[in-house]
C-alpha cells in the first residue's frame, strides 16, 4: 500500500543500534517490567548479539538470570515461559505507546527465547514522494478503509442537506436535554482521584494510570452521569469523592477502591480486587476492574441522580 510503513526482514540493524534501542526501551516509563524481567531481556539480547543465540534455552535463562540451580525443570516450572510472555506484551505496549516511530524493532517471537532485530523502513513510494499535507475530508465523499469513493454530482446536495439536518437536530437535542436552572435538578457529581500506586514496582504506576483512564471511560457509558475531564482548573467539586490504590507483591495485584461522601467524610462503598498479572494480561485486568467498579457505583449514583447531579471531574 503506498505510503505505508512496512517492516523489511532483510534490513538488519547494527549491534550498536540494537543496544541503543534496548537502552531506550529499558529506560522508558512506558516499559513497566520488574528488574528480573529487564535482566531477562538484556541477557537474551546480549547473547544474541554476541553470536550465542542458539544456546539460549529456558534452563540457561533460569540458571543465569533467575539464579536457579541445575535441578531446574522447564516442563514443571513455567516461570521462564511466563516471564517471556510478559516481555512480549510489554514490548508490544512500548512500541504502541512510546516507540511508534522508533527505527529499530526488538521482538521475541513466540516459541523461542531468541530475540529478533530489524529496521522499520519506509516504503519506496513514500520515500520518493514529495511531502504533502493530509487532505481535508470532503463532505461529499465516503471514505472506505483504503479508498475514497466520490458521490455523483446529482447526490451532493442531498448529502449537504442531510448533514445540515443532522446538525440542527443535534443542537436541538442538546438544548432540550440541558439542565433547567429553575428546577435545580442536575446529575450526580463525583470527583475522581487517579489511582495511587503504593508499591515501588514501576509497573504499579503504569497500572494505576491505565486503571484511572479505564474507569473514567467506563463511567462515561452510564446514562445518568455526565463525564467531564478537567485537570487544569484545580477545582475540588463533587458530591462524592472516589479514591483508589494499587498494591503489588510479586505478581499479585490488589486494586482497592472506595466512595466517600464529602459532606461528612463517610465511606459509603469500598471494595478490593485481587488479580495475578502472571496469568492474565494487564490490559484485561484494568478493563475488568474498571467495569466492576463502574457497575458497583451505578446504583448509588443513579439514586442520587434523582435528586442532584453535576459533571464528573477528573482530578490530578
Amino acid at each position: 500500500m503506498p505510503g505505508a510503513i512496512v517492516d523489511v526482514p532483510s534490513s538488519r540493524p547494527s549491534p550498536d543500534q540494537v543496544r541503543a534501542q534496548l537502552e531506550r526501551i529499558l529506560s522508558s516509563r512506558d516499559f513497566g517490567l520488574p528488574q528480573r524481567a529487564k535482566r531477562f531481556l538484556q541477557f537474551i539480547v546480549d547473547e544474541t548479539l554476541d553470536g550465542r543465540g542458539r544456546y539460549i534455552k529456558a534452563v540457561t535463562i533460569a540458571q543465569l538470570v533467575f539464579g536457579r540451580d541445575v535441578s531446574f525443570d522447564a516442563q514443571r516450572d513455567p516461570s521462564v515461559r511466563i516471564e517471556a510472555g510478559r516481555i512480549r506484551r510489554e514490548l508490544e505496549r512500548y512500541y504502541l505507546l512510546a516507540g511508534p516511530e522508533d527505527e529499530v524493532l526488538i521482538t521475541v517471537p513466540k516459541g523461542t527465547y531468541v530475540p529478533s532485530f530489524r529496521i522499520r523502513e519506509v516504503s519506496d513510494a513514500q520515500a520518493t514522494a514529495p511531502p504533502q499535507k493530509p487532505p481535508l475530508m470532503p463532505i461529499n465523499a465516503i471514505y472506505a478503509r483504503n479508498a475514497v469513493v466520490t458521490l455523483p454530482q446529482s447526490l451532493r446536495w442531498l448529502v449537504t442537506a442531510a448533514t445540515v439536518g443532522v446538525f440542527v437536530l443535534a443542537q436541538a437535542w442538546v438544548w432540550l436535554n440541558a439542565p433547567n436552572p429553575a428546577t435545580g435538578t442536575t446529575k450526580p457529581s463525583i470527583l475522581i482521584e487517579p489511582f495511587e500506586p503504593i508499591s515501588s514496582a514501576p509497573v504499579a504506576a503504569a497500572i494505576s494510570q491505565g486503571l484511572s483512564y479505564e474507569l473514567v471511560n467506563k463511567l462515561m457509558s452510564l446514562p445518568d452521569i455526565v463525564v467531564k475531564i478537567d485537570s487544569t482548573s484545580g477545582k475540588r467539586d463533587g458530591l462524592y469523592l472516589f479514591q483508589g490504590t494499587v498494591l503489588m507483591y510479586g505478581e499479585k495485584l490488589r486494586s482497592s477502591a472506595r466512595l466517600v461522601r464529602r459532606s461528612d467524610g463517610a465511606v459509603v462503598w469500598a471494595a478490593n480486587y485481587d488479580d495475578d498479572i502472571g496469568k492474565e494480561p494487564v490490559l484485561n485486568i484494568q478493563s475488568n476492574v474498571a467495569e466492576s467498579i463502574a457497575t458497583s457505583l451505578a446504583r448509588p449514583l443513579a439514586v442520587v441522580g434523582e435528586r442532584q447531579s453535576a459533571p464528573l471531574i477528573l482530578a490530578r
